[in-house]
């Protein structure tokens, strides 16, 4: 078994340990549920029943078969820094943990399949590569239930295939945060450790947002802000991205993280007030950029001015009430450093 040190990103051991156990829970719970019974249901009145002696229900058939989904090697691509060589030795001491400590089940159990997303390689193609392990284990009968994912767009593709396979995958993950994944009609099996960005967009609109004149009360501590500019990295859209002969080759690039946290940050706001509705309705406020590429710095402060310019305060009327405010800059990107 392959270990390696931790990092800053990767969630601690204790955390690891704690859903991992939870999850043997959840997961053996499920498949109790989907198991077909045996034991007689019809309720017999002859008082001489209750002496007669009770048929246990069949135990569920072991192993317990899961299949952990992580790139192999780190990579520009995965912002969560989670590896297989990094989650693997968590998984087997969560499982002697659940056998020894606990004691909620018997020793061999489970049976842990891991498969390389090789997300490392091409993020176009890792969704494709996480499928395929998915239905080759689906095909051979060992498919109860999914862990893992370092990319959102296989995580998605994946969940919405597995909904469909032998009543529904179970699959868990540390990542999944863009609010896109909250449909439950879409992703019914689909449960997020950490939530999604509409936490972060909620802290938002109670911090800076303007609030309709309806929602305001004497509790209301936000900034009021109306003119608001989002400056994100985000290689899809990029204003400085490199312009080739085959532009369509530039649309297969994945919208970033950023992007994913703004967009939750655009439809929280829209969905909480008529005013951002009505102001956003055709057009967000945006500077995407590359922060990849080399940028000059007088470049990049010829930037900060131009969104300055845009964000700065107006008098607008909204309703009856003029209301003034003045931003010099709302930006909001990842931290590379």
């Amino acid at each position: 078994m392959l270990y390696s040190e931790s990092s800053p990103r990767e969630c601690t051991y204790e955390a690891m340990l704690r859903w991992l156990t939870r999850l043997s829970c959840i997961l053996l719970h499920l498949l109790i549920l989907r198991q077909p019974t045996n034991v007689q249901t019809d309720f017999v009145e002859d008082i001489g029943a209750v002496n007669q002696p009770q048929i246990p229900p069949p135990p569920p058939p072991f192993p317990f078969n899961v299949i952990v989904i992580l790139p192999k090697k780190e990579s520009i691509y995965d912002n969560f820094g989670m590896t297989l060589q990094k989650a693997m030795p968590v998984v087997d001491i969560a499982v002697e943990d659940v056998v020894i400590k606990q004691k909620y089940l018997p020793r061999g159990w489970i049976n842990l399949t891991y498969w390389d997303s090789k997300l490392y390689e091409d993020i176009l193609l890792a969704e494709r590569h996480a499928t395929v392990g998915v239905i080759q284990a689906y095909c051979e009968h060992r498919l109860d239930a999914i862990l893992g994912f370092a990319d959102n767009y296989g995580l998605a593709t994946v969940t919405k295939v597995t909904a469909g396979l032998n009543g529904g995958i179970p699959i868990l993950t540390t990542s999944g945060m863009p609010s896109l994944l909250n449909s439950k009609k879409e992703y019914p099996f689909l449960t997020r450790m950490q939530g999604s960005y509409r936490l972060l967009a909620d802290s938002m609109y109670q911090l800076i947002a303007y609030h309709d004149d309806d929602a305001i009360s004497q509790n209301n501590s936000s900034l009021n802000y109306l003119n608001l500019i989002f400056f994100y990295h985000d290689k899809r859209r990029a204003v400085n991205r490199v312009i080739t002969q085959d532009e369509s080759q530039e649309t297969g690039a994945t919208s970033s993280h950023c992007y994913f946290s703004l967009y939750a940050i655009k439809r929280y706001f829209t969905e909480k007030s008529k005013t951002f509705k009505r102001e956003w309705a055709l057009n967000t406020p945006q500077f995407p950029f590359d922060e990849d590429l080399v940028i000059e710095r007088e470049t990049f402060k010829q930037w900060l001015r131009e969104i300055s310019m845009q964000s700065n305060g107006k008098c607008l009327e909204i309703g009856k009430k003029t209301v003034s405010q003045k931003i010099d800059l709302c930006s909001i990107y990842r931290n590379s450093s």
